[in-house]
């Protein structure tokens, strides 16, 4: 009995390991792309070009967000793929970028537009929060509080964890006029494939 319980132990023990070292050398795998632009960063044995043009720069008291166009082409295949990249300058912190993918331009659009008109009417309760995020990680969203009157608004990288840069209701709509720039931009080079 005792060797048919030390063989089931010793089993179990192994089953157990073979878990966890499986476990360990699956974190060493770097993180799936979640972007059509981030995954051409996967590429490998073959020239991968990136381009990229500025649009414009939304300017607040503690930082810029900056939205440039970018094509990425891989030269072996002739494959493209089109988006926005934004980058986020503070004072007190390295720059940070998110890049957006070209079909999810028009709902970002839709969301900043919805951001910019909400107040504390969307719920009867004392706070909300609104918030509208690309598979890339930008963050944009309203937040405000019936009992004191304020609404204000932030944008952020969710990969990292810096705080938001703050935005007023006119940076917001700010951002969406360059963003729309940024897509106008981008269907003229579409067309020229």
């Amino acid at each position: 009995m005792k060797k048919v319980l030390a063989t089931v132990t010793l089993l179990i023990a192994a089953f157990h390991l073979a878990g966890v070292a499986h476990a360990q050398t699956t974190n060493y795998w770097p993180l799936v792309p979640q972007t059509k632009l981030e995954g051409f960063e996967t590429n490998t044995g073959t020239v991968v070009l990136k381009a990229t043009t500025p649009i414009g720069n939304v300017t607040t008291g503690s930082g810029e967000l900056s939205v440039m166009c970018r094509q990425i082409t891989d030269l072996g295949t002739g494959r493209r793929e089109f988006g926005v990249v934004i980058t986020f300058a503070e004072n007190s912190r390295p720059d940070e970028m998110c890049l957006i993918d070209y079909d999810e331009l028009d709902s970002l659009e839709d969301g900043l537009d919805y951001l910019n008109k909400v107040d504390s009417s969307v719920t009867a309760l004392p706070s909300f929060e609104a918030v509208y995020t690309t598979k890339g990680g930008f963050r944009i969203g309203a937040y405000g509080d019936r009992s004191n009157g304020s609404l204000g608004f932030g944008a952020r990288n969710i990969r990292l964890l810096a705080p938001p840069l703050r935005l007023s209701r006119a940076q917001v709509g700010q951002l969406r006029s360059v963003l729309h720039q940024a897509r106008t931009k981008l269907d003229s080079l579409r067309k020229g494939k």
